[in-house]
């Protein structure tokens, strides 16, 4: 009897836990993805070498665990949307502006992504509009003004068209979590779901850095760029894992304040590695984003549980 009791709080503990690695891990992106940009890795090459990484390890997580992997044509259609879309499109775009950028400013910039997850959902009248979260919108719209202010956040006037262009990492994030509720395919494990969606990006990295002529054979040379690239491939991976795993023990409430941890460690990475010294308006922007991004979800509506399902 002792040890149930005492192993209780633990048990209470690791979604919490599990949640600080999570905002570490997927904090770390802007910081992988300048450190790689600045080695000279080209941003399809990075994303390539990351999802695939990734993919492979999901799918060994998915044989050791015996998971079926299903390939239908919705299947497919899910994988190449969430793929090409929610990581080639998003993650490319990082990795070229993030060089200039400050990872600070990138890991503010993609707290946005529920607010323009909402704004796509009324657009597409999947949602109500409810006055708290339009209020929220207009708010991290204000935290964006201050984002892009020339001399404030961003040190140069000239970088005001990469910061603008820099957006479309949160819409792409956006876009992809509008779809995967419309588009996901029943009965599927989650895991699964997440090593197909790995293999579609890697394969549509891949065809984009062979357009452009900027494929990076990493197994040439072991360096310092690869290691990062390994890294990244192994933080990604993991990451997924931890994601479902506080779905299944906290639910997706609870995962949902993950992006303030993720900010804040982007931040604070870019600090760490990069001897960067956000400014005020960056301290500014960022609480003004994450002030709309929480009125946006507490406008949510709960959802409606079975009073007779058993735990």
């Amino acid at each position: 009897m002792t040890d149930i009791t005492a192993a209780k709080p633990a048990l209470r503990w690791l979604p919490l836990l599990l949640l600080v690695v999570l905002g570490a891990l997927w904090g770390g992106n802007p910081s992988f993805s300048k450190a790689l940009a600045i080695a000279g890795v080209s941003p399809f090459s990075v994303v390539f070498w990351q999802t695939s990484g990734a993919g492979i390890l999901l799918l060994g997580v998915c044989l050791l665990r015996r998971t079926s992997l299903k390939f239908s044509a919705k299947h497919l259609i899910y994988f190449a949307f969430m793929g090409v879309v929610g990581i080639d499109v998003s993650y490319v775009t990082l990795v070229f502006t993030v060089e200039q950028l400050s990872a600070g400013y990138v890991s503010v910039l993609i707290l946005f992504s529920p607010m323009l997850t909402y704004t796509i959902a009324l657009f597409l009248r999947m949602e109500p509009l409810v006055t708290i979260r339009a209020v929220g919108i207009v708010v991290g719209l204000a935290g964006a003004g201050v984002l892009v202010i020339p001399e404030g956040s961003l040190p140069s006037r000239d970088l005001l068209p990469l910061a603008l262009l820099a957006f479309i990492t949160p819409l792409g994030y956006a876009a992809a979590n509008v779809f995967a509720d419309i588009a996901r395919p029943p009965n599927t494990d989650n895991v699964a779901l997440a090593m197909g969606t790995m293999f579609a990006a890697a394969s549509g990295a891949l065809v984009g850095s062979l357009i452009d002529n900027s494929f990076y054979p990493a197994w040439q040379n072991f360096g310092h760029a690869e290691m990062v690239l390994a890294g990244f491939a192994l933080a990604t991976s993991i990451a997924f894992l931890i994601f479902y795993a506080i779905i299944k023990m906290a639910g997706a409430v609870y995962l949902g304040q993950v992006g303030y941890l993720a900010t804040l460690f982007g931040v604070a990475w870019g600090i760490l590695f990069f001897a960067e010294k956000p400014s005020a308006w960056l301290w500014l922007a960022a609480l003004l984003v994450a002030g709309g991004v929480a009125l946006v979800n507490l406008g949510k509506p709960k959802p409606v549980t079975n009073k007779g399902d058993g735990a």
